[in-house]
């Protein structure tokens, strides 16, 4: 299935972000015109110049995007893939017209998926939001760019290329292992030298 229309797309998702689902933003304004007896700050709708908006075309399941597909076929939906992020910090995920969630506080991995043009499904939002593990933080920004990358492009691919790619990294860690002992018996060696 094709739901790509990029402007219809692009422009109801703005317009419902500004709207409604985006955080609203706290204004000092309205808190010294309008005060209530409450104590509650007021908060204002986003403007669309304080949002950062990204659009890219993605294939979706029906699983990922939440729904239920028992017809056992591989269908998947092609469409538009827009993230607005506001002010406050938050950001909304938008499938075609529709909003599939609301990151309140996105982390690293958040913005490697969405320089990678693939984003998680509806069921994985949660691994979006608040900090990201140490290990994770760890690693360099470029390196993790280019992994969620290469996850993205994995994904697209069959099991025997996939494999492969698996095989690569796995020789990859395994260097990298190796390098790690070589630099602890050198340390050592010199401590003890």
């Amino acid at each position: 299935m094709d739901l790509r229309h990029p402007v219809q797309s692009l422009t109801c998702a703005l317009v419902r972000a500004l709207e409604r689902d985006l955080n609203g933003v706290e204004s000092p304004l309205a808190n010294d015109l309008l005060a209530t007896h409450s104590g509650e700050p007021l908060n204002t709708r986003p403007d669309e110049k304080d949002c950062t908006v990204v659009l890219f075309s993605q294939s979706w399941s029906p699983q990922a995007l939440g729904y239920v597909d028992g017809s056992g076929d591989e269908a998947h939906v092609e469409a538009e893939t827009i993230v607005v992020t506001g002010p406050c910090g938050d950001a909304c995920v938008y499938v075609s017209t529709q909003l599939l969630y609301h990151v309140h506080a996105p982390n690293r991995r958040f913005f490697l998926d969405v320089a990678a043009q693939q984003m998680r499904s509806r069921s994985d939002a949660a691994l979006y939001e608040g900090r990201d593990t140490a290990d994770e933080e760890a690693l360099d920004y470029e390196v993790a760019g280019a992994l969620a990358r290469l996850r993205a492009v994995a994904m697209r691919l069959d099991s025997a290329e996939t494999e492969r790619i698996a095989r690569k990294l796995h020789d990859c860690a395994a260097e990298l292992q190796r390098a790690e002992r070589n630099t602890t018996v050198a340390k050592h060696a010199a401590t003890m030298g």
